[in-house]
């Protein structure tokens, strides 16, 4: 055993006695991880609308991969990434109804190219399905690095012709152009607007199982107190059963935060004015200030979550703010004076350090949110460990992790106390600021 071992062995047994813990032979039931895990940065969207088969939906699945997440290679003069594609659909009785594989070849001249946040690989699925409600799963392979990705999300297909007027999902569109009769959209599938686009776009179709000439479109914007901040109308003619519609709409002057969309369209009948035909289609949006991560919805909780970087006089300088506005300028210029490239559009930093607090949220939660734990902690302030040791099971101790760092010459140990994944950090004996726990 390396004298890093035994030294270790030595630290878990001080640790796991420091709890009351009965002694004995350690069997522990080891798992030892490499957890390059990271928030994923993939996307995947899917859009329902109605379909030429009888009884069924077309969903069209959007699958983004940003650059920096694809392993590039030099090949000659050119930068070469490699991907596989899976998308499978399961039942709600989790049966396979349908499933594709794509392999993907990126070639690029530029290295910039390759680690640009604002570059993506976007690609297109279609299938058609029953109505009902499904499972997606998203697989990307990188086929230089080997690193699997793995996503999933539901889906919702309406019965589209069992309503008198309907609506599709309704896409966010990145770019809409026109030639001639061809339109081309590019869809917005991380569903983010930024305060600085003056306009935005809507795609979605309107179906109509009676005659009408026009509907009346309403466009709401509802706030997580369900309070409707914004809203806009228009009329639309229709061109038959089924109108595909382009909504331009200025951008709405409201505070960066997450939104309900909802999309409402009303007619009346043309034989008879009292008879009124309604349909609505919902999605969720993000409204965010220029180059603010996608995962920061609220700057009071990403300003509170600074502690493990920022002064207290730092984060009370955010906080006592006079306005909303003045406050996220604050934030701002607090990571502005910690871009480590203030030549590009992005702040890594900015963006690294919010992904990992979203990752200990989404690992770490027990009472507390992970970000306040002390594996939320550690891992905001050091990144991922190089490994970890894992031992849920052993039969006369409570269930502890080792995490260690060897490129910064640091280790931690948490011991679960409770028994429900409540793991404090028990070595070293001192916190991240040098005081006693």
């Amino acid at each position: 055993m390396s004298y890093r071992r035994a030294r270790w062995k030595r630290l878990v047994w001080r640790a796991i006695f420091a709890m009351g813990s009965i002694g004995g032979c350690l069997h522990a039931q080891l798992e030892s991880v490499h957890p390059n895990e990271v928030v994923s940065n993939l996307f995947v969207e899917a859009f329902a609308f109605a379909s030429d088969q009888p009884g069924k939906g077309r969903v069209d699945i959007y699958v983004q991969i940003p650059y920096p997440e694809i392993n590039f290679v030099k090949e000659e003069e050119q930068y070469t990434g490699r991907l596989e594609i899976s998308v499978t659909v399961l039942s709600a009785e989790k049966q396979q109804v349908w499933q594709k594989s794509q392999l993907v070849d990126l070639h690029l001249k530029d290295f910039s190219q390759t680690v640009s946040n604002r570059l993506f690989s976007l690609k297109q699925f279609s299938t058609d399905l029953a109505p009902g409600t499904y499972e997606l799963l998203l697989q990307v392979t990188d086929q230089e690095s080997k690193k699997v990705e793995t996503l999933k999300r539901s889906i919702t297909v309406k019965d589209f012709g069992s309503d008198s007027v309907g609506l599709s999902d309704v896409m966010i569109a990145r770019r809409v152009t026109i030639e001639g009769a061809h339109r081309n959209i590019v869809p917005n599938i991380t569903g983010v607007i930024g305060k600085e686009q003056t306009s935005i776009y809507f795609f979605f179709e309107i179906y109509t199982r009676v005659q009408l000439d026009s509907v009346r479109l309403l466009c709401q914007f509802i706030n997580p107190k369900r309070e409707i901040v914004a809203q806009l109308r228009k009329s639309e003619l229709l061109t038959g059963h089924r109108t595909q519609t382009i909504w331009q709409i200025d951008t709405p002057a409201i505070a960066p935060d997450r939104y309900i969309l909802v999309v409402v369209a009303e007619g009346n009948s043309p034989s008879d004015s009292s008879q009124k035909f309604h349909a609505s289609v919902s999605r969720t949006c993000l409204v965010r200030t220029k180059y603010m991560p996608t995962m920061i919805t609220d700057v009071d909780k990403a300003t509170e979550q600074l502690r493990y970087i920022a002064k207290g006089s730092e984060i009370d300088y955010i906080k006592g703010a006079a306005t909303s506005e003045e406050k996220q300028q604050r934030f701002i210029e607090f990571w502005s004076k910690r871009n480590p490239n203030p030549n590009t559009p992005q702040n890594e930093l900015m963006e690294e350090y919010y992904a990992r607090v979203e990752f200990a949220n989404k690992s770490y939660a027990s009472y507390l949110e992970g970000w306040r734990t002390d594996r939320g902690m550690v891992l905001i302030r050091f990144g991922p460990p190089e490994n970890i040791e894992r031992h849920p099971f052993d039969s006369d101790n409570k269930p502890y992790e080792i995490w260690y760092y060897y490129n910064q010459n640091r280790e931690f140990i948490f011991v679960d106390d409770s028994g429900f994944g409540d793991y404090r950090l028990r070595y070293p004996e001192t916190d991240l600021w040098g005081r006693i726990r």
